[in-house]
């Protein structure tokens, strides 16, 4: 019964992914879900540059962007050997805004995030990016600890 609910109601998962533990533990959840429902997953990267030098905000988002673009490769593949449809986005600006922007325009179903990023504070007791994204997100969102 409810894998039946499930299935008719997950069909596209956003995963956001910033190479912390947390978010791997949500990109596993996430994984786990779509096989159960046979939902696609998006994963999200978001880069943030704060203006400095011009020169160097270039160089440092292409950095990004390269270093991004790998992880997110790699997660492809990982999730192909699982036989679970997997698809990437490397969004720029403000995480929360982006992450839940982009759920609204791409029409996900669920949104799977780690409580805590590589930003994250030692105490806190949910990261700020995942609370955002949970109060501003018009969908269901998944927070993994």
């Amino acid at each position: 019964m409810i894998g039946n609910v499930l299935k008719s109601e997950i069909k596209h998962i956003l995963v956001a992914l910033d190479g912390s533990d947390a978010s791997k533990k949500g990109l596993d959840r996430a994984i786990y879900i779509a096989k159960l429902t046979g939902a696609k997953i998006t994963g999200v990267t978001v880069i943030v540059v704060h203006p400095t030098l011009a020169g160097t905000v270039i160089n440092y988002k292409k950095f990004l962007t390269e270093k991004s673009e790998k992880m997110l490769e790699s997660t492809k593949k990982d999730c192909e050997k699982q036989k679970v449809p997997f698809m990437y986005k490397i969004l720029y600006g403000k995480p929360s805004s982006q992450i839940s922007g982009f759920a609204s325009k791409e029409k996900v179903d669920l949104v799977v995030i780690g409580s805590k990023g590589i930003g994250g504070f030692k105490g806190t007791i949910l990261g700020s990016i995942s609370n955002s994204v949970a109060q501003k997100s018009k969908v269901s969102v998944l927070v993994v600890k």
